[in-house]
């Protein structure tokens, strides 16, 4: 009878884990997805070049001294030049804004930019907002002390401010 208990005690701590393990990963998958950023495509590869054919490995002949050699036909290598990619797929321009506070990594594009990293300096917390609007905030603040960086591309062409306060 004590096996049969202990086999049920068993049977419902599995479930129960299980139930919560389940609970747990459907409330911060969201989360974790969100925070993966997309790999970048890979650049397309031009044709590759087409060398011209090696000369050929038997001699030819003397040339006879009445008859005047034709040269060979000229070959002509087909090159592409790659076209530079469209205006959505150019990379960001990722900058490090230095404040009191921490350090900030944003990917900046004229009609956007990114959170990529808020580091806080010891002693400092970190808050961040973003708005659908077109702005972000990020501020480094400690009892006395604090450091906001905003940027902006609602608009206009994203800028970005620092304040000490």
């Amino acid at each position: 009878m004590r096996i049969h208990r202990a086999f049920t005690y068993a049977g419902v701590w599995l479930v129960a884990t299980t139930a919560a393990v389940t609970v747990t990963w459907l409330g911060v998958r969201d989360i974790i997805q969100d925070t993966v950023f997309d790999q970048p495509a890979p650049p397309k590869a031009a044709r590759p070049v087409v060398a011209p054919p090696p000369p050929p490995s038997t001699p030819l002949p003397a040339p006879s001294s009445t008859s005047t050699p034709e040269p060979p036909p000229p070959t002509t290598v087909d090159t592409q030049v790659p076209e530079p990619p469209p205006e959505s797929e150019t990379a960001a321009d990722v900058r490090t804004f230095e404040v009191d506070g921490g350090t900030v990594v944003l990917s900046v594009r004229p009609e956007r930019a990114t959170l990529i990293s808020a580091t806080p300096r010891p002693g400092y917390t970190v808050q961040t907002w973003e708005h659908p609007d077109g702005w972000l905030r990020v501020e480094f603040s400690t009892e006395d002390d604090a450091s906001t960086l905003i940027a902006t591309w609602h608009a206009g062409p994203t800028s970005v401010e620092t304040f000490e306060h």
